[in-house]
Parts: C-alpha cells; sequence; structure tokens
C-alpha cells in the first residue's frame, strides 16, 4: 500500500511594479512563511534573477522560521466584591418547643397597639411563643399584636392543641400589619421623650395668672 504524500503548497508571488527608475517590491510566500524584498526597476531589470534572489531568501526563512511568541492573556480587572448585607435584625421568642428561644426577624413581629413599653414588649413576645407553640403561626407571615395582655389572657386559658384546631390565626393577631413610620416607637424615641418630660419646668397648680411675671 503506496504512502500518501502531501503536496507542497504553491509558491506565490506578488511582483510590484513603479515608474520606471524606482524600486519595485517583490512578495514570495509559501504556506505561511513569506520574504518582501526590494529592486531598481528598470526597463532592462532582469526579473529572471530578482526571482532567483527572492526564491533563495525564502529557503533561509524556511530553514529558519522566526518563533512568533503567543499573545500573552488580556489581564481583566477582577469584578468587585459585593459588600455583605447586614444580618437581618431578629428577635427572640421564648418556645417551649424548641426549650428556649425562636429567632423570629422584626419585620414578622410588629406592636401595633401602640404600647412600646417593656412590660407590653414581653407580652407580646409570649403571643407569639404560644402562637408558635401551637403551630397557629409559621413565624413567617407577618403579624401584628394589639393589647398584648388581653391576647395573652385568652390564650392562657387554651391548649395548644385548641388553639390549633379549634381557632385560626387572624383571631388572636393582624395579619399583615401596615403600621406607619410615625407610629413605630423605638429606644431613641422613648429616651427622647424622657429627656424632654425631664427639660419641662413644672407650674404649681394653684399659682394664679396675676403672680406671673409681667413681660416687659
Amino acid at each position: 500500500m503506496s504512502k500518501k504524500t502531501e503536496t507542497p503548497p504553491p509558491t506565490i508571488i506578488t511582483l510590484t511594479l513603479p515608474e520606471t527608475g524606482s524600486e519595485g517590491t517583490l512578495l514570495i510566500q509559501r504556506g505561511d512563511l513569506a520574504n518582501l524584498s526590494q529592486f531598481a526597476y528598470s526597463p532592462e531589470t532582469d526579473f529572471t534573477t530578482v526571482i532567483q534572489q527572492a526564491l533563495a531568501a525564502l529557503a533561509v526563512v524556511e530553514n529558519d522560521p522566526p518563533v512568533i511568541p503567543d499573545v500573552p492573556p488580556r489581564k481583566t480587572a477582577p469584578p468587585p466584591a459585593a459588600s455583605p448585607e447586614p444580618p437581618e435584625p431578629v428577635v427572640q421568642v421564648p418556645t417551649k418547643s424548641k426549650k428556649g428561644t425562636t429567632a423570629i426577624p422584626v419585620r414578622f413581629l410588629q406592636i401595633t397597639g401602640g404600647e412600646a413599653d417593656q412590660t407590653a414588649q414581653e407580652q407580646a413576645l409570649k403571643v407569639a411563643g404560644r402562637l408558635l407553640d401551637s403551630e397557629l403561626w409559621d413565624g413567617k407571615t407577618p403579624i401584628g399584636i394589639d393589647a398584648a395582655p388581653a391576647v395573652l389572657r385568652r390564650l392562657d386559658g387554651l391548649t395548644d392543641k385548641e388553639l390549633k384546631v379549634l381557632f385560626r390565626l387572624e383571631q388572636f393577631v393582624q395579619l399583615n400589619p401596615v403600621v406607619a413610620a410615625d407610629d413605630i416607637d423605638t429606644p431613641q424615641d422613648d429616651l427622647a421623650e424622657g429627656q424632654a418630660a425631664q427639660d419641662i419646668p413644672e407650674i404649681p397648680e394653684t399659682a394664679d395668672a396675676s403672680e406671673q411675671p409681667a413681660l416687659m
């Protein structure tokens, strides 16, 4: 069986002739290698000699082909690292089933009755704990607790099983409450109110308007 011989690539010669008395160019190429040479052009130019010289120059290039380095990969700046999101504030709700507390996001538990003192907050957490223990509330549905002491008294007379079977969540709390920002008390608000109360001077109830100093 005869071996298949590879056909050598053709030799391509591109000859550029300018006006008489100028330099001409000869581009000779074979495969991926080429050579460009210049010669003085005139009507008496021996093109056979010019082509032979170009072939000789191409042979030199083929015997020792130049090494063309690879283009280095383009450096790309790494994407900026995303800043970590602050942790979501949670409130610890006391539960019997967890034998401790259950962390509930603050946005799921609101006190909508306008009572923001510590006692009201503790009672609201107890209400939320009873609702979690009875599985009446999953801790993921936003609820609002209004008049926590009254709700807690209603829950105290019921077992977790009775709550789950006989009642609905909306019978004890508001579902998906919408609380205006001005109605939400914060510890900073309580501190500001207390400070303002200290700054107001007390006026005796028996003071008579006639006893007040006249404004000049």
